[in-house]
């Protein structure tokens, strides 16, 4: 199974950002095998867009990072990719948690109607 983890930098210690928009990596790991098949550059414009169609395009069943803006969300959600909530953690910290069952579900883009904002709603 592959899964895609946005993070600040090029190592497995480097942390996840609050937004997928501020990642500047986004590593391509193949679970089963522990290894990391890909590690992709952030790009100077719409970097969560560009991380979020690699990650369709890459196969990955999931993707660990920070809040996802409108566009890059739906991108996902279309394919069918599962989002966690990973910001804070490192790249490796968060594989081991999603592993776990201990990483929330992103169900909502920031700003949409199910998170952010005066319309906070929580879908339990």
């Amino acid at each position: 199974m592959n899964i895609a983890i946005a993070t600040q930098g090029q190592e497995a210690q480097s942390l996840i950002p609050e937004k997928l928009v501020d990642a500047g990596y986004l590593f391509i790991v193949d679970v089963e095998a522990f290894e990391v098949k890909q590690i992709l550059s952030a790009v100077k414009e719409k970097t969560d867009v560009y991380f979020a169609k690699e990650c369709v395009e890459q196969d990955c069943e999931a993707i660990l990072c920070g809040e996802i803006e409108k566009e890059a969300f739906e991108i996902l959600a279309k394919a069918s990719v599962s989002r966690y909530n990973a910001s804070g953690h490192s790249a490796t910290q968060a594989v081991k948690l999603m592993n776990a069952y201990q990483l929330p579900l992103i169900r909502e883009y920031k700003g949409g109607p199910g998170c952010g904002g005066d319309q906070h709603h929580h879908h339990e």
